[in-house]
């Protein structure tokens, strides 16, 4: 414990007070004042330089910790994260019984594709493709799975979820989009000077799965597994080119709010019955939903995202010179022109 003795300047000072101090022990009480001062000013000096160390260690530490957090995310998905956050073991290992939306998506002719490209040139192509799919998936509140090669695994229910129907109709605007979205991506692969061109097929399943972070004690993977998942594989193995394909219960969800085409009955991989299946048709309320148009035909492309337009100026006087050069062709040419909604 440190000792309460009274200092000898506080001693001349308490003196000074009651008149019985004289000046040589005033001027050695002022003195030692202004060294004890010096001294504990050098030590709080010394005191805030730590602290504005310590703090500047501990922005750059958050700062590592959010970039950590933001790169993660990139590599699993969110719930993963969120877990290893928490560092709660028993939470990361935690599976569950959930109604999810299935969804497959494989590029047709990718063998073939890869052996006509340089790595370089096939990872340049593959990562603006993925990279467009996975902004779509985003949008529509998709849990991206994993891809495997040239294929997509996403699922709609969890970790979030706004009901089963919901659900199914995010998962089918979602594959709409994405075939939009290729339909420009073509168009533009090709201006810039490519003879390859990225065809998918899709297919969605609707049902119950088991969803959680599956795998060893060394190596986990958030995931879904069921019937359901198999379901959606096969049925994207099936679909024409360019199309999408899902099963009757995604039918059943949606077909109120999405219009679909009834296809054959088709006997799956794996399957010993016929399966019903519907092909989902995109109409005006999805571009409008999205802000995304697009359409082409001989001597014709178009392509217009409203989320990221800059000068809508510029592209309105485009579209009206358009409009105006194309109302001269159809007075001036004896063919009539057919006019398409996209």
């Amino acid at each position: 414990m440190a000792d309460a003795v009274t200092p000898s300047w506080k001693q001349d000072i308490d003196r000074l007070l009651v008149g019985e101090a004289d000046n040589a022990s005033l001027r050695a009480a002022l003195i030692q004042l202004q060294k004890d001062y010096k001294r504990q000013t050098r030590q709080l000096n010394r005191l805030i330089k730590l602290a504005d160390a310590n703090a500047n260690k501990l922005s750059a530490s958050n700062m590592r910790l959010d970039n950590l957090s933001r790169n993660l995310a990139r590599f699993v998905p969110q719930p993963v994260a969120d877990g290893l956050k928490l560092g709660s073991q028993p939470h990361l290992q935690q599976v569950k019984r959930a109604e999810l939306t299935m969804f497959f998506s494989d590029i047709v002719g990718f063998t073939s594709m890869s052996e006509r490209l340089e790595p370089e040139q096939m990872a340049k192509l593959m990562g603006s493709y993925f990279n467009e799919m996975t902004t779509i998936c985003n949008r529509w509140g998709g849990t991206l799975d994993q891809f495997i090669g040239d294929a997509i695994v996403i699922f709609f229910g969890d970790p979030k979820s706004e009901g089963p129907h919901n659900d199914a109709v995010h998962a089918v605007k979602m594959a709409l989009e994405m075939q939009q979205r290729l339909v420009t991506l073509r168009d533009q692969w090709a201006a810039d000077g490519s003879d390859l061109a990225i065809h998918v097929r899709m297919g969605l399943s609707t049902g119950f799965c088991s969803v959680g972070n599956f795998g060893s004690t060394a190596r986990l993977h958030y995931t879904a597994l069921g019937n359901v998942v198999n379901e959606a594989a096969r049925l994207q193995a099936q679909c024409p080119v360019d199309s999408i394909l899902i099963a009757e219960d995604t039918y059943r969800r949606i077909r109120d709010r999405v219009t679909c085409r009834k296809g054959a009955r088709i006997t799956l991989a794996g399957r010993r019955h016929p399966v019903q299946v519907f092909e989902p048709i995109a109409d005006d309320t999805d571009s409008n939903h999205t802000g995304l148009i697009s359409g082409y035909d001989d001597g014709f492309s178009l392509y217009l995202d409203c989320s990221k337009l800059v000068n809508n100026a510029r592209v309105k006087s485009l579209l009206e010179i358009a409009l105006a050069t194309l109302g001269d062709h159809a007075s001036n040419s004896s063919n009539p022109i057919l006019k398409e909604p996209f």
